[in-house]
């Protein structure tokens, strides 16, 4: 399994439209691809800005991704005016619990 994490710093002010964006586009195009397994998208306050961490979860290779990836990283730069670091890893532990989270999937 791999992970991407995609990170960058925003106006909170711009938040609604990066997550209409991850809503809207990236999360239905990366459910069409077969080897997609889920996301987790977290925020933190970072003074008068906020970080926003988004790590992807996959059963396969990420080159199916990368475009969709690219696309969001060039979305968030014209939305926030700013950059977004981007790592690939290997999953090596992932642990979930069954049951209610109170969370949509």
């Amino acid at each position: 399994m791999k992970g991407r994490t995609v990170n960058f710093f925003i106006e909170p002010e711009a938040l609604p439209e990066v997550l209409r964006a991850i809503d809207e586009d990236v999360l239905p195009r990366y459910r069409a691809l077969p080897h997609f397994v889920g996301v987790v998208v977290l925020q933190s306050e970072r003074g008068s800005r906020v970080e926003v961490a988004g790590i992807s979860l996959w059963d396969g290779d990420l080159e199916d991704s990368e475009e969709i990836a690219a696309e969001f990283r060039r979305e968030v730069h014209r939305v926030a005016g700013t950059g977004a670091a981007r790592e690939s890893y290997e999953v090596i532990r992932l642990e979930l619990r069954d049951g209610p989270s109170g969370f949509s999937s």
